[in-house]
């Protein structure tokens, strides 16, 4: 009996021993102060050079309007013109396509060229025409007076046609007698005609027809002579119901066509004319931009249906 307890109290004792060694490790094992977290760091030098790149965007892609009458102005919408080259822009401008031959009186809406109708302005500012094309009238206008006084006018003296904005008209003549575009007379009328007024039809110089196409418009018309732009074009500064334009014909077909712009720094004479506008002027840096309000101005006497399709182009340079 004595022996059987002192073999039991060995056995407690080593296991009282061994239970302290693993509660005293465990407790070691929690306890134990977790090291701090060390950051480290290097660098390298970026070195990027960008090249030399002019390019500019014009959005959106394309504009549309739908279901207007004849004689009505389009909804207003936005362009943004942005330079997205690496170059500054000095100058931004704008061209468009225009029709090959007269639409009007072919009752085909494919003849006309939508973009013949678009009217520019900047974000607070009067509109003008980009670069639109008329045409002489091929029938002839039984009501009008030419500048020697005939009515019908003499077809052989003079061309003649309208300065077409939607719901009205100016009436102009061109004195293509003398074979060359350059010196030659031309007359612009005052007052515009429309389906509610007659507006200018007597060109009739014993009218009251006055000197002066740049000047403001006065009650009865105007001339002045063409000045020679090269490349077979002569262009002069005109206004055009108080709207500054110039106006420009070409010699190769003398008076078969006249076109009068005001943002086309493309179009003939523009470096000398004043009344031919480049639409920004400054310094556009790379990544801002500017933004055109534009819209239709669809005259009266065009047929229905969809017309051709037109481009409006936007012109950036860095000089």
């Amino acid at each position: 009996m004595v022996i059987l307890g002192v073999w039991k109290m060995k056995r407690l004792i080593v296991f009282l021993m061994l239970f302290c060694i693993l509660f005293s490790g465990s407790l070691f094992l929690k306890f134990t102060p977790k090291a701090a977290a060390v950051n480290v760091s290097d660098s390298s030098d970026i070195i990027l050079d960008v090249g030399e790149k002019t390019l500019i965007d014009l959005t959106p892609s394309s504009f549309s309007w739908g279901a207007i009458d004849p004689g009505s102005t389009g909804s207003i919408k936005q362009a943004q013109i942005e330079n997205i080259g690496s170059t500054n822009l000095t100058k931004i401008w704008f061209n468009v396509t225009q029709p090959s031959s007269n639409p009007y009186g072919t009752g085909s809406n494919g003849s006309y060229r939508s973009s013949n109708f678009v009217w520019i302005s900047k974000e607070s500012g009067n509109y003008y025409a980009v670069d639109r094309l008329e045409f002489n009238e091929t029938r002839s206008l039984v009501y009008l007076t030419d500048p020697d006084g005939n009515m019908p006018p003499n077809e052989t003296k003079f061309s003649y046609g309208r300065f077409r904005n939607a719901s009205f008209e100016y009436f102009w003549f061109l004195d293509k007698s003398g074979g060359n575009c350059d010196g030659a007379t031309f007359y612009l009328g005052d007052v515009a005609h429309s389906k509610e007024a007659t507006g200018t039809i007597n060109f009739d110089p014993g009218g009251g027809c006055t000197s002066g196409l740049n000047n403001a418009p006065g009650t009865t018309c105007r001339s002045g002579a063409l000045t020679d732009a090269g490349n077979n074009w002569c262009y002069a500064d005109a206004n055009i119901g108080g709207d500054s334009y110039v106006i420009g014909i070409n010699n190769t077909d003398l008076g078969y066509a006249v076109r009068w712009s005001h943002w086309n720094q493309d179009f003939p004479g523009a470096d000398s004319a004043s009344n031919d506008e480049t639409f920004y002027s400054g310094l556009l840096y790379p990544g801002n931009s500017t933004v055109a309000n534009i819209t239709v101005y669809l005259s009266r006497g065009v047929a229905k249906g969809r017309l051709n399709t037109g481009t409006l182009f936007v012109i950036g340079t860095n000089e």
